[in-house]
């Protein structure tokens, strides 16, 4: 009985876990994708409007101008930062320390410039996830450089921790009760009534409890006629 109760408990345990564990993988990643793509329509509104006010600047040189833009944009929520790339892939303008975090040229800068297509790139760094959107320049419909916004997206992967310590947490609440309510449903439904059948048995053995008539004829009308017969004076 030990051994039927330990197996149903374990049985019971690996289904819940494993149940919870898909659901919440399914759930941690669908959060996963709905913030990144936020984050990402997030990026391309503020590349948008940045690009107006960035192209004329571009044109007449004015350097000083680009510089100020970046930095005055630089201070948003989650912005690690904004720079500005000519055609040859150099910076013009950049937000102070973001070539620190960025440490290597983000590809989708190329890839932005010369495919004349906006580009979204989620990179890790050391430092903590990235994401990088690059919105090409244009003077006169053609490609002269590049716009950077790169946001911290490290938030995203602790929100994602926070779900899986909470999924963690919840598991162990319910392996908890499982196992608890288990044991008093076998220990009142199934050991109870079989430990007192087995002590009742073995006083009928040892003869220090008698057979009610009733008990005999039931036994002898399963057991069929040779039993009936034994029992016949």
């Amino acid at each position: 009985m030990r051994l039927l109760s330990v197996r149903l408990i374990v049985s019971l345990i690996l289904g819940v876990t494993l149940v919870s564990l898909l659901s919440s993988y399914y759930e941690v990643q669908s959060e996963k994708r709905n913030l990144r793509k936020e984050l990402e329509r997030r990026a391309e509104v503020l590349g948008e409007s940045l690009a107006g006010n960035v192209e004329p600047h571009m044109e007449r040189g004015s350097l000083k101008e680009l510089q100020r833009i970046v930095e005055r944009f630089s201070n948003r929520e989650h912005l690690a930062g904004v720079a500005v790339f000519n055609a040859k892939l150099e910076p013009i303008a950049e937000s102070s320390g973001l070539a620190q975090r960025l440490q290597t040229q983000p590809s989708a800068a190329a890839q932005a410039i010369a495919k004349n297509q906006k580009q979204s790139q989620f990179v890790h760094r050391a430092g903590g996830s990235l994401h990088i959107f690059v919105l090409p320049l244009h003077q006169q419909e053609e490609v002269v450089g590049g716009l950077v916004i790169v946001h911290d997206a490290s938030y995203i992967d602790a929100q994602t921790a926070h779900v899986w310590r909470e999924t963690f947490l919840r598991v162990l609440v319910q392996v908890f009760l499982i196992a608890l309510i288990t044991l008093l449903i076998v220990r009142w439904s199934i050991a109870g009534p079989i430990a007192r059948a087995a002590q009742w048995m073995r006083a009928l053995r040892t003869g220090r409890v008698v057979a009610s008539p009733a008990a005999i004829s039931a036994t002898s009308a399963r057991s069929g006629p040779s039993v009936s017969a034994w029992w016949r004076p």
